[in-house]
């Protein structure tokens, strides 16, 4: 009988260190400690790009074991007394230990042990706050900008640097050009990440091109006409109509600085989509508003639809071939692009 119980004990520690390996962390786990007085009712981890999920309502350190490798940007949501606290935070490497805290209705990450990328990250949005007090050049920004994205590429963490860069340079495409050129080289299971800049960054880069010609207004004298491209430089499209508040606005300020666009070699013409011409032609007489401008005919043939245009103001530069060189949704952003060094 003897060697039946022992053949039994064998198989019950065998059990036992079964259902003892189930609570501990396989390769890809991630612990999560929450410090100080206040304790969540429950702490969900997400990662974003396979939404693969987990959440845990005991524990402290809250133990969340992943199937796919930890390399990815997660979202951390502490749940307590009805609300919800969350914390973006990009992790890379195996058997991490995160310690954070509830305070100030949010959480707080406090450590993070085994990720080099958080620590990556956390430098960099410091080095960026230096340099946005410091007020730095754009193109030292910029420099910044792209060799932090090429030092990350192989992660996920570098769409969001993208995305800052892409906000500070939408308006000039050779920049969003060398953009481009480094976030070609990420492999193809990059690119189609759920943070990917990819898509967007295709759509700011692609050569847009109109022929002005094929397009006619009437102009103030009730007259179909075509727009004088006799200008030898570059066009400035006013998308508008009198009824739009911001148009109103920003034409005042560009009645004011109309040597932006002679400096700049730029001829400014309005495209008012209004369809009642008195309104229109008062708003321009009682104004001064001088420039070229027409008035679309509203039919199947208009320059609004054929550049896809649905928000007011919009306004596209076009150079002399035809090509759209950019858009701009307000005059601050034509002043920064024409003065920018």
């Amino acid at each position: 009988m003897k060697p039946t119980y022992y053949f039994l004990s064998i198989i019950l520690l065998c059990v036992l260190s079964a259902c003892d390996n189930t609570q501990k962390a396989n390769t890809n786990s991630i612990s999560i400690e929450i410090i100080g007085a206040v304790q969540p009712d429950s702490i969900k981890l997400l990662s974003f790009n396979n939404s693969e999920g987990f959440v845990a309502k005991e524990g402290n350190p809250y133990l969340f074991n992943f199937n796919n490798t930890i390399y990815d940007a997660y979202v951390m949501d502490a749940y307590k007394n009805g609300k919800t606290f969350s914390e973006k935070i990009f992790l890379d490497g195996q058997q991490l230990k995160i310690q954070a805290e509830i305070k100030n209705e949010s959480i707080e990450i406090d450590t993070v042990i085994g990720s080099d990328i958080y620590y990556k990250s956390i430098d960099f949005y410091s080095r960026l706050d230096n340099f946005n007090k410091k007020q730095v050049r754009d193109s030292t920004l910029n420099e910044f900008l792209l060799q932090s994205i090429k030092e990350n590429l192989s992660h996920p963490f570098s769409f969001d640097i993208s995305d800052y860069y892409l906000e500070k340079n939408q308006n000039y495409k050779s920049k969003l050009r060398d953009l481009k050129t480094i976030l070609d080289e990420q492999p193809e299971a990059l690119k189609t990440h759920t943070l990917s800049v990819h898509r967007t960054l295709e759509d700011l880069v692609k050569n847009e091109q109109i022929e002005l010609s094929d397009f006619q207004f009437y102009n103030r004298n009730g007259k179909v006409a075509k727009v004088d491209m006799s200008h030898n430089g570059d066009i400035l499209l006013d998308f508008w109509f009198v009824q739009c508040p911001p148009c109103v606005k920003d034409h005042k300020k560009i009645g004011k600085h109309l040597d932006l666009f002679s400096e700049n070699e730029v001829e400014l013409v309005g495209i008012s989509i209004d369809t009642e011409s008195d309104k229109w032609l008062k708003y321009l007489e009682v104004n001064n508003y001088n420039w070229q401008n027409y008035r679309e005919l509203r039919n199947e043939n208009d320059l609004v639809d054929a550049l896809n245009v649905w928000e007011f103001p919009t306004y596209i530069l076009v150079n002399n071939r035809g090509e759209i060189k950019t858009r701009f949704y307000s005059f601050k952003e034509m002043e920064t692009y024409f003065t920018k060094p």
